[in-house]
């Protein structure tokens, strides 16, 4: 076709140069130009037609595909860990208080002694409450002797019923009576309400207490807590009995699990109250000290990423763009668990994941791209993604 058009042009070129021989007596110097040009913008046209079909097929070739660099992540058990700052603290502390007044009779018990329960801490003056008692002790004798006698004169129908019911009454008053008068006595007795140590003695011999004044504080030695607060993105990962471990400022280091984590915020600082148990069988523990503790949240299934493998979708959502088995980009959202100086953990990804590493913030989601894995890439090639040549 390209032969038969050159043979065609340069015939037509051949005729118009004789043409313009012959004429060349007849026709002046300025038309033979005329002509000569004539000719040559024909030939340029008839050229450029020619030639247009190839250009046309350069421009409808396929644009290059680009190329991403992508690495399998599989889920992986991952296990939470929450670091609370917080303080020792005894799990019973108690401030015994006086239930009756009067003055300070001795205190037999040394602050920092160890005390079983019921131990004497603070002892108040008896005064006239041992007679009270034996009075109303007396009285419940006689009491007694008269219902009985009441009684059996009743069955000889020389007592009536209703002096009987009185007789009852009469005991039954003195009954409560002694008991009353027992309890006041007693009272004179501050005790300790459970083992553990005599940690602080408010009063001294002579001193006068009043109902509700206290006489010393009774903590409990074992177990011992250790309290913090959680922030509200860490509470749900935590739940009773989870493991944890504490590391005081004294030192120690201690292991234990959370008993309690409170439902209701702290309406001033918004953190939840949590406590850890843990045993002070030797009573090394004091309350007060500052504490580091870690708590161990359950085992879940998470995927372990590259930092910088995560992007931004147009709405501003956190995430990452992985490869589908059709070599098209997906935008899958993720949710940040924890991260380690090697990566985040992340959860929203199902199963085995192709996921982009490389030039993920230069694809969109359906665009079909091409994929070198990175465990592929020789060493010491540029692990930079762009377009194939």
């Amino acid at each position: 076709m390209v032969k038969l058009m050159f043979t065609e042009l340069s015939a037509f070129y051949r005729i118009g140069t004789a043409a313009l021989h012959r004429a060349d007596m007849q026709v002046s110097q300025s038309v033979k130009f005329a002509a000569l040009i004539i000719v040559l913008t024909t030939l340029y046209f008839l050229a450029r037609g020619l030639f247009g079909d190839g250009g046309e097929a350069v421009d409808s070739a396929p644009p290059a595909r680009f190329t991403v660099v992508t690495q399998t992540v599989s889920p992986e058990n991952w296990q939470a860990e929450i670091v609370v700052r917080g303080r020792t603290a005894a799990e019973r502390k108690v401030i015994v208080r006086a239930e009756i007044s009067g003055a300070v009779a001795a205190t037999p018990t040394p602050e920092g002694a160890s005390v079983r329960k019921g131990a004497v801490l603070c002892q108040i003056e008896v005064n006239a409450r041992q007679a009270e008692l034996a009075e109303a002790r007396a009285a419940l004798d006689k009491a007694r002797l008269d219902y009985n006698a009441a009684v059996k004169l009743h069955e000889g129908g020389f007592r009536s019923e209703t002096a009987v019911a009185a007789a009852k009454a009469a005991l039954d008053l003195a009954i409560a009576s002694t008991e009353r008068s027992g309890i006041i006595l007693s009272k004179t007795k501050i005790t300790a309400p459970f083992d553990g140590v005599f940690d602080h003695r408010n009063v001294e011999v002579g001193d006068f207490l009043s109902i509700g004044d206290p006489c010393g504080t009774v903590i409990q030695r074992s177990p011992f807590l250790v309290i913090g607060a959680l922030s509200e993105k860490d509470v749900a990962k935590i739940s009773k009995n989870d493991r944890g471990v504490a590391r005081l400022a004294t030192g120690e280091v201690i292991e234990g699990a959370v008993r309690f984590v409170a439902a209701a915020a702290d309406p001033a600082t918004r953190t939840f109250a949590v406590e850890l148990q843990v045993p002070n069988e030797d009573g090394a523990l004091r309350d007060g000290v500052t504490a580091d503790f870690t708590i161990f949240a359950k085992k879940r299934t998470a995927h372990h990423i590259p930092r910088s493998s995560l992007t931004l979708s147009d709405d501003g959502g956190i995430g990452v763009r992985t490869l589908g088995s059709d070599g098209a980009v997906q935008f899958k959202l993720v949710r940040l668990l924890g991260e380690d100086p090697s990566g985040v953990w992340v959860a929203g990804l199902d199963g085995p994941t192709q996921l982009i590493v490389r030039g993920q913030d230069f694809v969109s989601a359906g665009q079909i791209v091409d994929a070198v894995d990175v465990k592929t890439m020789k060493a010491g090639q540029s692990p930079d993604a762009g377009a194939t040549p």
